[in-house]
């Protein structure tokens, strides 16, 4: 794994891009409200962006078949330069829309990149291969929001434009270009043809997506996988709006704070393996479950902020248990060399279906009930998920149907 070029050569180029786009996920509330946008907006602005980044992820890896993985790869990153540049700009919620719309276009391309790996790897080698996808992630989203807060530090507060909030996304512009020249330097094509590419992509994506969930235990682990992104989604849109209306807090100092809970995730990750060697996936997938959903039912309750950030640090610890669990009892379905990466594509539109929900949610009920009803409602949902999944999952286990 280690010498395969192709992968070395993707991870640096993949993790730059993914920190770009993370770059936003603190910040877009804020430039929501700079145009005159409301809790619904940003919701729904979110939710727009993983829709575009849904509805392309497919069509991404079917261009690449014919004209190769690289272009298309190079081709996204400068429209991502191009849409953030925009959005940097940007005075209207209208062209806002539209623009985080084609951001999401862009963002589709992780299946193409799915899909050079694919191409570039055999058998056991493509698992590990593809945990490159979700290591770039990881990094990717602690150092972006981090850039962004600090970005924030020079620009001028409550206005948009490229000095006020929009100055973050030219910096994810700035950082695509470089993205861009990297990768035509730098990426490697796998030698195949076109029928090979597009099969290894139909490998990885799976065309047998239906069949697949007709089986109990992959349906349950990506209707709980699809959960566990609403619930996290609800937040993610609200929680800059949450802690400038009870706290006062701008874009700078709610970047820092996501930048630290990435921080503590990676850390907490270090517990994964104990904990998973001593009472298994299972439980430990349901106790992440319940710890991430309490931390969040929890959170609001006292209005002082070191109590916050304590029950949102319970909550990453439960996140960080949940994740890699789901992931490993997925990869036991797996019934034929090759398809642990079929089921773990099938993970992955699980999440970007709640992301297409979970933002929506979220601001709605931000502004139809009370600033602290995302975390009643998201905490309450993880809860009320873990307790109806494990007996049901329990049940499989005993009669080893999977």
């Amino acid at each position: 794994m280690k010498s395969n070029p192709h992968i070395r050569r993707l991870f640096p180029i993949l993790l730059l891009n993914l920190t770009g786009f993370a770059i936003a996920i603190p910040v877009l509330p804020a430039l929501a409200y700079a145009v005159d946008g409301t809790a619904v907006d940003v919701g729904l602005l979110y939710a727009v962006q993983s829709l575009g980044q849904f509805i392309m992820a497919p069509l991404w890896g079917k261009f690449s078949d014919r004209v190769g993985r690289k272009p298309i790869l190079l081709a996204t990153f400068g429209a991502a330069a191009v849409m953030e540049l925009i959005t940097a700009f940007i005075g209207s919620l209208a062209l806002l829309y539209v623009a985080r719309f084609f951001v999401g276009l862009c963002a589709g391309n992780v299946a193409t990149a799915s899909a050079l790996i694919a191409d570039s790897t055999e058998g056991e080698h493509r698992s590990k291969g593809m945990a490159i996808i979700g290591i770039s992630f990881g990094i990717g989203f602690t150092l972006g929001p981090a850039i962004g807060a600090a970005v924030g530090l020079i620009a001028e507060p409550g206005v948009a434009g490229i000095t006020g909030a929009g100055m973050p996304f030219a910096v994810a512009a700035a950082m695509n270009v470089v993205t861009v020249i990297l990768g035509a330097i730098w990426l490697l094509e796998p030698a195949a043809s076109a029928e090979q590419r597009r099969h290894n992509r139909l490998k990885t994506r799976g065309v047998t997506v239906w069949r697949q969930l007709k089986r109990p235990p992959v349906f349950l682990l990506c209707a709980l996988f699809f959960i566990y992104t609403v619930s996290l989604t609800v937040l993610e849109g609200t929680f800059f709006i949450f802690m400038e209306e009870l706290y006062g807090y701008d874009i700078v100092e709610v970047g820092f704070i996501f930048a630290g809970m990435g921080l503590l995730m990676a850390l907490f990750h270090a517990a994964v393996g104990p904990v998973s060697r001593r009472i298994g996936d299972e439980r430990m997938t349901l106790m992440g479950m319940l710890l991430l959903g309490v931390g969040l039912l929890v959170a609001p309750v006292v209005p002082v902020l070191w109590f916050l950030l304590t029950a949102l640090g319970v909550a990453t610890f439960g996140r960080a248990l949940v994740h890699p669990g789901i992931l490993a009892m997925m990869s036991t379905c797996s019934r034929a060399q090759g398809e642990t990466g079929q089921l773990m594509g099938m993970l992955t539109s699980a999440s970007s279906l709640g992301r297409i929900f979970g933002p929506a949610i979220g601001g709605f009920i931000f502004a139809a009930v009370a600033p602290e009803a995302p975390f009643y409602f998201a905490g309450a949902l993880l809860v009320v998920a873990a307790l109806i999944w494990w007996p049901l999952w329990a049940r499989l286990d005993s009669s080893s149907n999977h």
